[in-house]
């Protein structure tokens, strides 16, 4: 995720995070470690995730 917004297909809007509009970078997914997921920031809705996941299909 990142705040740097950027008109790219790698890039999708996932609505205020903290109050400032985020993005998932697509193109950087990858295996994550439960470990990471300690200190979670937010969480997206069931909605968001499908349009993450379909875009990440996408580029496969």
């Amino acid at each position: 995720m990142t705040t740097a917004h950027k008109n790219h297909k790698f890039y999708m809007n996932i609505g205020l995070v903290d109050d400032q509009i985020a993005f998932a970078i697509i193109s950087q997914i990858r295996l994550i470690d439960t470990k990471r997921l300690i200190n979670k920031i937010g969480v997206v809705s069931g909605k968001t995730f499908l349009k993450i996941r379909r875009a990440v299909k996408d580029l496969l």
